[in-house]
């Protein structure tokens, strides 16, 4: 009776065992967005249509907005739905051709396929929030500085040329994603870790049609400047219920062993 008894825990436990491994498979889903965590670029997010405002002094604010268009460079992450962004930083410092900013926010969105149209900005909010993003302070050498995103520009700081670029950190603070991309992966050189460095290149290209830039945030005419930029981390797939519930099949194994035991010991 007791091998019986004995065969069935061990088979739970098997079972519960690969059910939990079944658990912690690569390809991981969140709100209809799709990628492979075993991938060998993972994580790489790269954007499209990106636009952003003009900054020309301390204390202005950049924001900008754009698209996902692929993860791990595949670009049918999201067969459903659009994945949209916005962004935030505010100038902390101009030196020559460098430009510090600190106060850096993206915030992340899943929305209907088609419903995001780059000539109007408000179409990057619909959706349901994915994942939040908040800038990672870090001292730069280079600029001799600390803050969250850090720019060299080609031209003028309010026109920048083809050459213009960007680096910064970011944390992962919120959002359906934010478990699993939270992985400290990124080193600040300072004993500190984020969870993506960010590249961008930039260039002042006005829309058609606009002749000044406006002062109307939803207005495609306040975001004279286009680019691109990629979000580079790692991801992984965080430790799921069944690992426990692993634990506590073998649990009552190892109960069930220590009490045929002493049953045995009493016989005797």
């Amino acid at each position: 009776m007791f091998k019986k008894y004995k065969g069935w825990l061990t088979a739970c436990a098997l079972a519960l065992f690969a059910w939990s491994g079944s658990s912690f498979a690569s390809p991981v889903t969140v709100d209809g967005v799709t990628w492979n965590t075993s991938n060998p670029l993972d994580l790489t997010i790269q954007s499209i249509n990106l636009r952003e405002s003009s900054v020309s002094k301390v204390g202005d604010t950049l924001t900008g907005y754009g698209q996902i268009g692929s993860i791990n460079g595949n670009n049918n992450f999201c067969s459903n739905c659009d994945l949209t962004f916005t962004f935030s930083y505010t100038v902390h410092s101009i030196s020559g051709n460098a430009i510090v900013f600190d106060g850096g926010s993206f915030q992340f969105y899943v929305s209907s396929p088609g419903g995001y149209n780059v000539l109007d900005p408000s179409t990057a909010m619909n959706g349901t929030e994915w994942l939040t993003l908040s800038g990672h302070s870090f001292y730069n050498p280079s600029f001799g500085s600390t803050g969250d995103l850090f720019a060299t520009v080609t031209g003028t700081v309010a026109d920048p040329l083809s050459g213009s670029n960007g680096y910064g950190l970011l944390d992962a603070s919120g959002g359906a994603a934010s478990p699993y991309l939270n992985t400290n992966s990124i080193s600040d050189g300072h004993g500190g870790f984020a969870d993506f460095s960010l590249n961008s290149s930039f260039q002042y290209f006005p829309a058609g049609g606009c002749t000044s830039v406006s002062t109307d945030p939803n207005s495609l005419c306040y975001y004279p400047i286009e680019g691109n930029g990629s979000l580079v981390g790692k991801s992984s797939v965080p430790e799921p219920a069944g690992a426990g519930m692993l634990g506590l099949g073998l649990g009552f194994l190892a109960f069930a062993m220590r009490r045929r035991r002493k049953e045995s010991s009493t016989q005797a």
